[in-house]
């Protein structure tokens, strides 16, 4: 079992979550049961636990007097399949149990996911009282209704507001549905944001304030949405569909300023156009600004700085460029501690995780859902 030490917010097991579920082969977001049985020793090994706890949690993955494991029995096959909302739901419950979730108050993930367990109530609901769509459809003005709900017991309500008016339609809030993968993909880009919300105080003159005398050169992290990188411009496709009746928001980008240039990285087919490249501070000309964290302060010199570029030049060429695994915000880490500033907030990575993680779900998806989402390659475009 993964190892815990201090408690994970919601936000950080959902991320495991979905990268589990990506681990499992999944078809977008739905699994077959048929998986389950290969899959539940790689599930149980990424839910964070505490080592007193490990006991409890392998209890939940052993079938007794004939029964399934009570991980499966959490969630709710239906005709074969276990949905991406369940199997976030219930790995949520494991880690609970496993002890590795902080205890959270005024917290937006925990606000999420009681807006996921009361969609799949109603779901149920629908399913048990014998709608045509058998629970896989839920009325817009349903999810106005829960979403308003939301926001009025919300720590955050401006968040609320925000993702009410992001839900617009063709259609008048009466009429229009919501299917279960556009609620799954909206749930999982409302928790992005969210972590944009919950950090939003943290500007720089704040942060630098804090610190007396300072010495040194100041380092900042900036935070964009993605708009038009080539890498990544197929999960905003899925994100922020023409043809989806409803807006979803974008992944992420960072860069970090020092000595007054911004430095980045990001992908390039050639090999004569480096992977890292400067822009002018808060002013990437593909991306939308939306956010500075105040780092602190280098105590290298501008040429030690210049020192430190040229090293990254040569160890992140574009062509290495990889959404999950060597993406932007790993450069940004990677630099920010090479400038002796520490790494990234932890938030600012989940950013990236998600949308990896988005894109590999829709990337295992039928080719119907693929095509409804914007999602084909040319070769199946061309199909």
């Amino acid at each position: 079992m993964a190892g815990g030490g201090g408690g994970l917010n919601g936000a950080a097991v959902a991320v495991a979550a979905l990268e589990a579920w990506n681990a499992c082969g999944p078809e977008g977001y739905v699994l077959h049961t048929t998986k389950l049985d290969q899959a539940l020793k790689g599930i149980a090994d990424k839910i964070p636990c505490r080592a007193r706890q490990a006991p409890e949690l392998g209890r939940l993955f052993v079938a007794e007097n004939g029964k399934a494991p009570v991980f499966v029995q959490m969630l709710r096959p239906q005709e074969g399949q276990v949905h991406f909302l369940y199997f976030w739901k219930a790995f949520g419950e494991a880690a609970r149990i496993a002890g590795a979730l902080a205890i959270e108050h005024d917290s937006l993930s925990v606000e999420l996911e009681m807006l996921r367990d009361r969609v799949l109530r109603l779901l149920e609901e629908s399913f048990a009282g014998g709608s045509s769509e058998a629970g896989n459809e839920l009325p817009l003005a349903a999810l106005f209704d829960e979403a308003h709900r939301a926001a009025s017991m919300s720590a955050y309500p401006l968040f609320w507001s925000q993702a009410v008016g992001s839900l617009t339609s063709t259609q008048e809030p009466k009429g229009g549905t919501v299917s279960l993968e556009e609620m799954t993909y909206l749930l999982l880009s409302w928790l992005q944001d969210s972590a944009l919300w919950e950090h939003r105080d943290e500007r720089p003159e704040a942060s630098q304030a804090k610190e007396a005398a300072p010495k040194g050169l100041p380092v900042f992290l900036h935070v964009y949405d993605v708009s038009q990188e080539e890498g990544i411009q197929k999960i905003n496709r899925v994100l922020a569909h023409k043809h989806s009746p409803l807006k979803f928001g974008g992944v992420f980008h960072a860069g970090v300023e020092v000595n007054g240039l911004e430095w980045c990285f990001g992908f390039s087919g050639s090999e004569t156009h480096p992977g890292v490249a400067c822009v002018e501070p808060r002013g990437h000309p593909q991306h939308h600004y939306r956010q500075t964290v105040a780092m602190g302060y280098t105590r290298l010199s501008g040429e030690e700085v210049a020192d430190i570029v040229t090293q990254l030049l040569e160890e992140y060429p574009g062509q290495d460029y990889d959404l999950l695994r060597r993406n932007c915000c790993h450069f940004a880490d990677d630099f920010a501690r090479r400038l002796g500033v520490g790494g990234i907030p932890g938030w600012v990575m989940r950013l990236a995780r998600v949308g990896a993680g988005v894109e590999a779900m829709i990337a295992s998806a039928p080719k119907p859902i693929r095509q409804r989402f914007g999602f084909l390659t040319g070769e199946e475009d061309s199909d």
